[in-house]
């Protein structure tokens, strides 16, 4: 039986993220390490959002997020519509809750380093 990504049949909205520069090449190593191809970007982005705003104290971990001009790296990546509006509402609830100002690539930076933290302490484990 072929299995159907639903998400294929979504709304799809593109977005264009700052990401460090040294977190650019462990994005790539994590998509595939994870089992995705580079074809599944998106489906990897949809995962890892999820599991942010999963996390109970996602709202502290945005507004803790801290970049220094200069050392980013254009991406562009896709997200479902569905998850877009989940990120467009998250910058409000964090700029309510944690007093501060954020932005779309803040929140999808949190997510991406919340990934790779925890693909860093597995490794540690084995």
């Amino acid at each position: 039986m072929i299995q159907i990504n639903s998400t294929s049949y979504k709304s799809i909205k593109r977005i264009a993220v700052r990401i460090p520069l040294k977190m650019f090449s462990r994005i790539e190593s994590n998509l595939l390490q994870s089992g995705y191809n580079k074809k599944q970007r998106l489906h990897w982005f949809e995962d890892i959002l999820k599991e942010l705003f999963e996390r109970e104290n996602y709202h502290n971990l945005i507004a803790e997020e801290f970049i220094e001009a200069g050392t980013t790296k254009i991406i562009n990546l896709s997200v479902t519509d569905e998850t877009f509006q989940i990120i467009k509402r998250t910058v409000k609830e964090v700029e309510e809750k944690e007093k501060t100002t954020t932005d779309r690539s803040s929140i999808i930076r949190t997510a991406i380093l919340q990934r790779l933290l925890q693909t860093s302490i597995q490794e540690m484990g084995e």
